[in-house]
């Protein structure tokens, strides 16, 4: 049962108005048996995820990183820029506080 159980405390942001819950960072308190268990079951995991997640995912994964990204967008827009004839186009996503 300690397993589906979690508590929840709010944490203020930093230099927030606290009047604002969006100023908030949820914060969950496991057992301790439930994270012990996690983290042998993402140890584990680890040793297969690169098989199945995308190579251009290169953020939070071991052995791959942003800059292999930054890397490719250097290298299409070298790529099309000696080669004019061809159309391409770059678009940037950016989740609005995703990690917050």
């Amino acid at each position: 049962k300690t397993w589906t159980e979690a508590y929840i405390t709010l944490i203020l942001k930093e230099d927030t108005d606290q009047q604002q819950i969006k100023n908030y960072r949820p914060i969950s308190l496991l057992n301790s048996d439930y994270k012990i268990f996690g983290s042998i079951l993402a140890e584990r995991l680890k040793r297969y995820l690169n098989n199945f997640i995308h190579p251009d995912q290169n953020g939070f994964l071991r052995k791959r990183q942003i800059r292999d990204n930054i890397r490719i967008i250097l290298d299409t827009l070298e790529y099309y820029e000696a080669h004019p004839e061809k159309q391409m186009a770059l678009i940037f996503l950016d989740a609005q506080k995703a990690f917050d």
